[in-house]
């Protein structure tokens, strides 16, 4: 058995992780020499305050050199973390604190790891804090002993708020071979550099950003998400600068770059010059396949490869990757029954097993749309202490995602609860979604279409006021073109502009539909008169 993450063994000063607060700005610099002689210090403190193997602390995952020290000493001295989001703001108070009350009393915390985001709140459990990492630490070599693979590395949590989240254990032997499978898809080595900004507390920031490099061992460029919407221009340029060769990025990021390339001139992009950049994971919402094709166009003339795009599909039950394009090729897009189109999230990895199943539970044939449902692999065998059940009796998990397999591709059309009947066609609010959002009168990725009552309604911010002073006729227009893509009629007061900051989200971004659904018919998303 080896070590899980051989940056720490090896602990070399010339490569490390890169941590930013802006791309405009120089990164700090740690070594992977400095980390890991800093989880050594900081294991060494945890054990003084009596936290050793089995010891259950909620983790607010912040992006900074603390809180990734405090996660690898944590895993270091046994103990588990219950890694969840921090504290994002003040309008959250109250149901942050009970989200944070609910996994401490159903999972027996010990303690909450201080952070940053946590000043001020009145925490469930005594605040655990440690030293700040030094600068130049004692040597350590490997402070990460080697674990058996049925061991529990961490916990991971949904993002849920006030209700009991459901916890996904992460045993180190998955981790390893999911860490395995991500690096093993973008053949990545200790020369070639990474670049991430997503979230920490998201499986695809820890795990497809920040763990993957240490298991390779090369340079991590770390930075925070609002280091990205603050400049996704500089984004582009610090890819560029670093000869970057690979990255992970949610759909949403390249609708953002869209947007402030469309107004860009020569000057803005001098430093743009993308020819490293190999391998683009590109996961999380629903693809808007118009605006990927935009997006690869517009920046073609800048280096940017085609092939270099790779959608892929995850979940937090395997650890993260299930399906990825492969190395060599470019990402396929074919036109669904109901006449709209679909991308390709590459290839299963041979480790896991899924089937497609009707509505009846019947094994689609190929082509046919139905619900995936994953069986070994990575999958974890079940939810963390929790009585609901997660595997069906033969093993397998029912993902909620319906997709379909195309010329061995895996296509995902979205969830099972956003999936519209009508005229015996399947439709899904992602197909709306982006239809109305191509037409620009909404503002980009504020717009929510939901079916109540059997009727579709369309809810969206609107783009500008003008939108507003003319909405009649913007009505119509959306209604009009859901009819000619689709055939299906939307009545034009089913068409709803709403206030700014009315539809609801999860933490990572996506839409939360049946929440939207609930708040509409209580009134509390209200139309813009």
């Amino acid at each position: 058995m080896h070590a899980l993450f051989p940056a720490l063994r090896d602990a070399s000063p010339q490569r490390g992780l890169h941590l930013y607060r802006g791309y405009l700005h120089a990164p700090r610099f740690v070594s992977y020499a400095a980390l890991a002689g800093n989880v050594a210090l900081a294991a060494e403190q945890l054990r003084a305050q009596g936290v050793g193997a089995g010891a259950r602390v909620i983790f607010p995952f912040e992006t900074s050199e603390a809180q990734i020290v405090a996660f690898l000493a944590l895993l270091a001295v046994g103990a588990l973390p219950l890694s969840i989001r921090p504290h994002l703001s003040a309008a959250t108070r109250a149901s942050y604190l009970d989200f944070v009350t609910a996994v401490a009393d159903r999972f027996s915390s010990v303690a909450v790891l201080d952070a940053p985001s946590l000043a001020g709140l009145e925490l469930p459990r005594p605040r655990l804090a440690l030293a700040a990492p030094l600068a130049d630490p004692p040597c350590a070599t490997d402070p990460l002993p080697v674990r058996g693979d049925v061991e529990l590395a961490f916990v991971q949590f949904s993002s849920g708020s006030t209700a009991v989240p459901k916890g996904v254990p992460i045993t180190f032997g998955n981790l390893r071979r999911n860490l395995d499978i991500i690096a093993g898809q973008d053949g990545r080595s200790v020369d070639s550099p990474g670049s991430t900004w997503l979230p920490l507390f998201h499986d695809m920031g820890l795990i497809g950003g920040l763990l993957s490099s240490l298991r390779v061992g090369h340079d991590a460029h770390v930075a925070n998400p609002a280091d990205f919407f603050m400049g996704s221009l500089a984004w582009l340029a610090h890819l560029s600068r670093l000869r970057i060769s690979h990255t992970v990025i949610p759909n949403l990021a390249i609708d953002y770059c869209l947007r402030h390339l469309a107004t860009a001139d020569a000057d803005d992009l001098a430093d743009v010059d993308l020819d490293a950049l190999r391998f683009v994971y590109l996961g999380s919402e629903p693809i808007n396949i118009d605006n990927l094709a935009a997006f690869c166009e517009h920046l073609a003339p800048y280096g940017l490869r085609r092939d270099a795009i790779k959608p892929c599909y995850g979940m937090a039950e395997a650890v993260l990757m299930v399906s990825c394009t492969p190395v060599d090729a470019a990402y396929r897009v074919v036109t669904r029954p109901n006449g709209l189109r679909a991308i390709a999230s590459g290839r299963l990895d041979p480790d896991f097993t899924l089937e497609l199943r009707d509505e009846d539970g019947h094994v689609c044939a190929p082509g046919e749309l139905g619900e995936i449902h994953l069986r070994d692999g990575t999958l974890a065998s079940g939810y963390f202490e929790d009585g609901r059940p997660m595997l069906a009796a033969d093993g397998y998990y029912a993902t909620g995602d319906l997709g379909f397999i195309d010329d061995g591709d895996l296509f995902i059309a979205g969830r099972s609860g956003d999936r519209f009947k009508i005229n015996a066609q399947s439709f899904f609010s992602s197909d709306f979604e982006q239809l109305v959002e191509a037409l620009g009168c909404a503002r980009p990725s504020r717009c929510a279409v939901v079916q109540i009552d059997g009727r579709v309604v369309v809810l969206a911010e609107p783009a500008t006021r003008k939108i507003v002073d003319a909405r009649a006729e913007h009505e119509a227009r959306i209604a009009a073109r859901i009819a000619e893509a689709t055939g299906v009629k939307v009545a034009p007061e089913d068409v709803v502009f709403v206030r700014p900051n009315q539809l609801l989200y999860t933490s990572s971004g996506k839409l939360r539909r049946a929440a939207i659904v609930a708040a509409y018919a209580a009134g509390t998303i209200q139309r813009i008169v």
